[in-house]
């Protein structure tokens, strides 16, 4: 789908959408095209009011008009741009049903509004991945696909507009990024599969470095090796950097676990086996940001590290019981090998606060499914040892439509954590819930004194059909979020 912004035509033909205030309030677009009052007497007839993020499709008034939507833009004093977002995903969802080609918007916004707005529409206008399909059937309207291909966006000041929305453009690239990865089947998208895809990112300006297997045990980092070696598609721990600018960087570690079998510990009684696809979310996330910031030449520091191994019984597969030595130097006791996601960060927290020196360190994860459960997946799960952090975080996230919800980092969970032969046990399923022994877990492997958050994004890697700004598919969640925590894009 292509978005431009142009000055108003001087004819109309095809598909238009155009915006109403709350109370049906016209703008002066309306006004134009209701010339004899018949369009707002059809609104008034079907309830449309105006408020922010209502639609209705109506007849075209006249040819060579073919569909006309009305779309809400509500009070204007509550115009934000997570208001505008969301009406642009609203309206994605009416023209799709309109079966429209292409489509001009007149919303009578100025740049910046407009901007927001195409930019809603565009992450909400995202197609899954489709390549794998052969066959569609015309008579399931679950299956018709979109056919919507343009979007000319009609405001007074168009290059000012288009400048402002390159920015969340590449935004929205690093988003997609992330959900056609975390949709990959885990056949067609290994560690190493994932390496292929980062090292595209070299075309933007981000330095790619790639720990192999022998790289990784030469490093010490047995955590990650010993979740890998029940695979024959061995681990990778990769390093992107993007430096627009001087000083310290921001950090992001992403868990990366390709495919989820649970190892030894393997997951029985699970329905949901074939989502585990999907246990690289963070890791997507991580190179979703560094997509978004490199595209939109952030100025700031960037670091993501990407834990990546697949997590797979066989022969050679690390046990419960084992004890493994981490890079920290710790020693921790496998309880469960299907707590696979924190034994990975462990390491790669480890290893980037060493090597990178950060100024501030977050890690994400669809790390525990009591989070999941806690939250109702309406929420991911915030940890901070900062109380700085985590504010910022938290306002980002409701700006962004990435909802966090802040949980407490305990001590008390280091009674679950002790072990009669290592440093540690890595999970206890004790008293104490889960999705709290394991960042207390991660905390251990964190410098004293170094800024970090932990996300468990448990839940929130795929959408349902209500999500505002995303169809029902993978989300991408986090990579708004970071790019916003890295500066965003009016920085």
């Amino acid at each position: 789908m292509r978005i431009t912004f142009r000055s108003r035509p001087a004819t109309l033909d095809g598909a238009i959408a155009v915006g109403l205030w709350r109370g049906r309030l016209a703008t002066p677009s309306f006004t134009a095209l209701d010339g004899d009052g018949s369009l707002s007497g059809a609104l008034k007839r079907l309830g449309f009011d105006g408020d922010a993020e209502e639609t209705e499709l109506l007849l075209a008034p006249k040819p060579p008009l073919t569909a006309l939507v009305a779309f809400g833009l509500g009070k204007g004093r509550k115009l934000t741009p997570k208001r505008l977002r969301r009406i642009g995903g609203a309206l994605l969802d009416e023209l799709d049903e309109s079966r429209a080609k292409s489509v001009t918007v007149f919303a009578d916004l100025p740049p910046d509004q407009v901007a927001e707005l195409a930019y809603g529409l565009r992450l909400k206008g995202y197609r899954p991945l489709s390549r794998y399909r052969t066959r569609y059937d015309p008579d399931d309207e679950d299956d018709i696909l979109p056919v919507l291909e343009s979007v000319v966006v009609a405001c007074a000041d168009p290059d000012e507009a288009e400048r402002l929305f390159q920015a969340r453009e590449a935004v929205a690239q690093g988003v997609f990024l992330a959900r056609d990865l975390t949709d990959e089947p885990g056949n067609a998208l290994g560690p190493q599969d994932f390496v292929e895809r980062a090292r595209l990112l070299t075309s933007l300006g981000v330095e790619v470095t790639v720990l192999d297997e022998t790289a990784i045990r030469k490093e010490g980092l047995g955590l990650l090796a010993a979740v890998g070696q029940g695979s024959h598609r061995p681990p990778r721990l990769v390093l992107l950097r993007w430096k627009g600018a001087e000083g310290k960087p921001l950090v992001l570690v992403g868990k990366g676990i390709t495919f989820d079998t649970g190892g030894i510990t393997i997951k029985f009684d699970d329905d949901d086996m074939d989502a585990m696809k999907a246990d690289m979310a963070g890791a997507a996330a991580v190179i979703g940001a560094l997509r978004a910031v490199a595209g939109r030449k952030a100025r700031a520091h960037v670091c993501g590290v990407l834990a990546l191994a697949e997590n797979m019984p066989s022969g050679s597969a690390q046990r419960p019981g084992d004890v493994v030595k981490s890079f920290s130097g710790r020693t921790v006791e496998v309880i469960d090998t299907d707590a696979e996601g924190r034994l990975v960060l462990a390491d790669a927290l480890a290893w980037a606060a060493e090597r990178l020196k950060p100024a501030l360190m977050v890690d994400i994860a669809t790390l525990t499914g009591t989070t999941e459960e806690l939250l109702d997946a309406e929420y991911a799960g915030l940890y901070a040892n900062d109380d700085l952090l985590a504010k910022r975080l938290l306002k980002h996230a409701k700006e962004e439509d990435e909802p966090l919800w802040r949980l407490p980092l305990t001590k008390a969970c280091d009674e679950d954590l002790k072990s009669d032969i290592a440093d540690l046990k890595h999970c206890a399923w004790g008293d104490v819930p889960d999705n709290d022994d394991a960042a207390r877990f991660l905390e251990h492997f964190v410098p004293e004194g170094l800024p970090w958050a932990h996300i468990d994004m448990a839940g929130r890697e795929f959408a349902d059909e209500d999500d505002p700004l995303c169809p029902e598919t993978a989300t991408g969640y986090g990579v708004r979020l970071f790019d916003a925590l890295a500066g965003g894009a009016d920085s």
